[in-house]
């Protein structure tokens, strides 16, 4: 009884410990998408930094990373 209740709490331990890490995580690649999509715009010294993706390449990307995630979830996007 008293090693499954040591068992319960470090599973409950690694499970607090690897929520933690999902919510790092996501704060992480929400900064990288604002540094992203920041960069068109002006820079720190007033200067226009202007970088053109083309549409094209922009919206397989998007097709192709929506049908890993959900098989075909971005067929209608093409």
């Amino acid at each position: 009884m008293l090693a499954l209740k040591y068992l319960l709490m470090i599973l409950g331990a690694g499970l607090f410990g690897s929520a933690g890490a999902l919510v790092a995580y996501d704060i992480f690649l929400s900064e990288q998408l604002r540094r992203l999509l920041s960069r068109g715009k002006k820079d720190e010294r007033r200067a226009d930094v202007k970088v053109r993706v083309p549409r094209n390449l922009a919206r397989k990307h998007l097709s192709l990373r929506l049908n890993f995630l959900g098989h075909s979830a971005g067929q209608g996007l093409r």
